[in-house]
């Protein structure tokens, strides 16, 4: 538990690294841009950039496979409630959508950590505020019911990785090894937006 939650502290502290290092890199390339060219670069070149790390990543991740432990079915978590998730997919959030087209929430915290006490407690120790949810198409056995006709959601699984994955997941070291890549992701995609607000406001 201890290890775990020292990982999630040393993540914590890595993104913030990141966050300052591609701030500083991106605001630099901006003030070498004409006005005219700030655009192109948000929207073109960034995003050139942001998907050969997916790439990267998608072949990665080629290198592990599930075992079935069923933690990702028994387990799901995410930041939004299942209200907010259903207001998400109403204003057309695919992610939201397809999430509660498979999960239901769990009635309360006690439910989710009959199924995995560990994953709950490590949750409850980073101070995150999350809702636990499951999928009813999972078997005894870890298999899915209606196999075939999963969505992405679940073809791509784990399509998250800044999300801690349970102790028993198959795909931690794949988890591992691409860590700093999607952190970076995060950072590109949370700070290019922000440079897209300010070229709106005519701030940049």
């Amino acid at each position: 538990m201890d290890k775990l939650k020292e990982h999630y502290e040393n993540l914590i502290k890595q993104y913030r690294e990141i966050f300052v290092t591609v701030l500083n890199t991106m605001q630099g390339e901006i003030n070498q841009l004409k006005h005219e060219e700030i655009d192109n670069y948000l929207n073109v070149e960034v995003e050139t950039h942001l998907n050969l790390q997916r790439k990267l990543i998608k072949e990665r991740r080629n290198n592990y496979s599930c075992k079935m432990c069923g933690a990702c079915c028994r387990l799901a978590i995410s930041e939004f409630s299942p209200t907010e998730l259903l207001q998400k997919s109403l204003n057309g959030d695919k992610y939201a959508k397809e999430f509660i087209s498979v999960f239901t929430p769990y009635n309360d915290e006690s439910e989710a950590e009959k199924q995995f006490k560990l994953y709950v407690d490590l949750i409850n120790e980073t101070g995150e505020k999350v809702y636990y949810y499951h999928c009813n198409k999972v078997t005894e056995d870890n298999k899915c019911s209606d196999y075939e006709n999963r969505p992405s959601i679940c073809r791509d699984y784990p399509d998250n990785p800044i999300q801690m994955l349970h102790p028993t997941c198959a795909y931690i070291g794949w988890h591992e090894s691409i860590q700093k890549i999607v952190l970076t992701i995060k950072a590109i995609t949370e700070i290019r937006e922000h440079f897209r607000n300010e070229l709106k406001k005519g701030n940049i």
